[in-house]
């Protein structure tokens, strides 16, 4: 029973976060990686928490890894694969109709999922730099960095939204 609630809860979460983006005028992508994101990692965040107040430091930052990890490789994995499955090998496409042909066209110098992976990864660098620099301390200086990285991600995707609204970049 409980699969069925998340379940229902999940179809509805995606449904609200849909439409009150749509009614602010910004667009789905960038409403999952922020607030659907928010959404499904608070439970893991509230977990590291609890861990690292008891003194278990690694296992809170495993956790963190490890879920990244299980949402990128299971998590996409086994959905798209029961759909290609499903639509009898027909691959799924991660861009719309218009941005096909904006990308055919030579028009979409690259595409966002692309350049919103590179930018994860260039931040992945900066977290391993800062986690290197401080011999594998968390401590609060590399808190508040962690913290002041989401928010400069957070300002670069509404930024992308509202830039790339107008431009096509």
């Amino acid at each position: 029973m409980s699969i069925v609630w998340i379940l229902a809860l999940s179809f509805a979460m995606v449904t609200l976060v849909t439409r009150a983006g749509c009614i602010i005028n910004i667009d789905e992508f960038v409403m999952g990686l922020i607030i659907v994101a928010i959404g499904t990692s608070v439970p893991d965040c509230l977990s590291s928490i609890l861990v690292a107040r008891d003194g278990f430091g690694d296992m809170a930052v495993s956790n963190a890894i490890g879920s990244n990890v299980f949402d990128i490789d299971l998590g996409l994995g086994l959905p798209f694969l029961l759909t290609v499955l499903i639509q009898k090998g027909r691959p799924v496409s991660l861009l719309d109709e218009s941005e096909i042909v904006l990308k055919e066209a030579g028009l979409f110098p690259i595409i966002p999922h692309v350049k919103f992976a590179l930018v994860l990864l260039g931040l992945l660098l900066i977290i391993s730099l800062f986690l290197i620099l401080s011999k594998f301390r968390l401590n609060k200086f590399i808190s508040i960095s962690f913290v002041i990285l989401y928010v400069l991600f957070i300002a670069y995707a509404l930024v992308q939204q509202i830039v790339c609204r107008k431009y096509l970049c």
